[in-house]
């Protein structure tokens, strides 16, 4: 199902504290942040989305698969596309060649750790690079002097080297917010994200910062943003198959808040998830794509394992939704 033709004309400049007066992010996360989750995610409390991360070379040279990536439904706003790549002219171009889905910003990665981003250059590479990083920035601004636009970093390479430099740079050369994952690339996602260089960047610029790294209970949310002051949260690894994290910081965080709201079973939330995704990607590639989310929905619950190695034995949509619903039985029941 095609999302391109139902995207409405909009206008993606938008102001700035729709996004950074405590907002909270759903991360973008290769493989799983994709339009059927984030769905879910803003259904139950997520304020603002980031796409997957989209290749500038592969916008370029016109990639069908990438540009799926970019689409996006109405009900997501509001919405950020992520572009990554190598230098300032082929970001400069990815961004104009996705000017036409009508995002509300841009988010640039400078962030991301693995391999086959960083081997060319990419992600958290650019911090090697400060210059890079000021040239990349600045050409966004000059080429698209008012979209909104945020770059998302780690605290450096192997080190904190540069990372006053680059977090005071990329104010000077206009971006909009800054995203920061408080762990270098050498860390990939080991040991504890720290978060005291988000508070570090918010004693360095004015412009916003988001806090992202290790939020995994609505507790880490709230405590996140008591240390570091961010002016708003992105949640990654935290959310997936637990979507009702966001509903659940918003709850703490609004301690005059009566209102008791009921929250759905993991489970019942994963059947939905299963639905929606074979629906949108057709029964083989959604039974495919859903198998990497049964882990994290199932984790802790007995018989998980025996559900999990059903799963990724079945090639039927019905079928699954049996054991899916025997397994929510047995769960609701505590049997």
């Amino acid at each position: 199902m095609a999302l391109q033709n139902r995207i409405l004309p909009y206008c993606y400049i938008m102001k700035s504290q729709e996004l950074f007066n405590k907002k909270l992010w759903l991360a973008p996360l290769a493989g799983y942040t994709d339009y059927v989750y984030r769905k879910i995610c803003k259904q139950y409390g997520a304020d603002v989305m980031v796409s997957e991360m989209i290749s500038a070379d592969a916008i370029i040279h016109r990639n069908k698969k990438t540009n799926i990536l970019a689409e996006f439904d109405e009900e997501e706003r509001p919405i950020g596309l992520q572009v990554f790549g190598n230098s300032a002219e082929k970001i400069v171009k990815g961004i104009e060649l996705l000017k036409k889905f009508k995002p509300n910003f841009f988010d640039i990665n400078m962030g991301c750790p693995i391999k086959k981003v960083v081997r060319n250059g990419s992600g958290a590479a650019l911090l090697k690079d400060p210059k890079k990083v000021r040239t990349i920035v600045r050409s966004v601004r000059k080429a698209y002097p008012d979209i909104l636009f945020t770059v998302k970093i780690r605290t450096g390479w192997n080190s904190d080297e540069y990372f006053d430099e680059i977090v005071k740079m990329i104010e000077g050369e206009g971006a909009s917010g800054i995203v920061i994952h408080p762990r270098t690339r050498s860390q990939l996602f080991s040991g504890k994200s720290d978060w005291s260089y988000i508070k570090r960047a918010k004693e360095l610029v004015k412009i916003p910062v988001v806090g992202n790294g290790d939020i995994i209970t609505a507790e880490d949310g709230v405590q996140m943003s008591s240390e570091t002051g961010c002016d708003s949260i992105m949640v990654g690894r935290g959310a997936i198959g637990n979507p009702i994290i966001f509903f659940k910081i918003k709850k703490l965080m609004n301690k005059n808040s009566t209102a008791s709201k009921r929250f759905p079973h993991a489970i019942t939330i994963m059947k939905k998830h299963f639905i929606d995704l074979v629906d949108y990607q057709g029964e083989l590639t959604g039974i495919k794509l859903f198998r990497k989310f049964v882990p994290f929905y199932t984790k802790g619950l007995y018989g998980a394992s025996h559900l999990r190695e059903i799963v990724n034995h079945m090639i039927s949509k019905n079928e699954i939704i049996d054991v899916i619903e025997e397994f929510e039985q047995s769960v609701i029941n505590g049997k």
